[in-house]
């Protein structure tokens, strides 16, 4: 248990590190930075919806022919 808590609190601050780092040294003005990350979450979102739509229209086919046995 000690051994994961001491890699789980090394790979946060790792993470946290390079993340500050990567901040700081990137050649984009912080408003490009920004507008860069938040295109990215809009996509990012966007993608779930979709996967999650077509994984509940597949999930619902499924449902109607599992229903369809039953009553058969």
């Amino acid at each position: 248990m000690n051994k994961l808590v001491s890699f789980v609190i090394g790979a946060f601050s790792g993470a946290l590190v390079s993340s500050i780092l990567v901040l700081l040294l990137t050649p984009m003005k912080g408003t490009e930075v920004r507008a860069r990350l938040g295109n990215s979450f809009v996509h990012v979102q966007n993608e779930v919806k979709t996967a999650a739509q077509s994984r509940i229209d597949e999930l619902n086919q499924q449902l109607a022919k599992l229903q369809n046995k039953v009553t058969e």
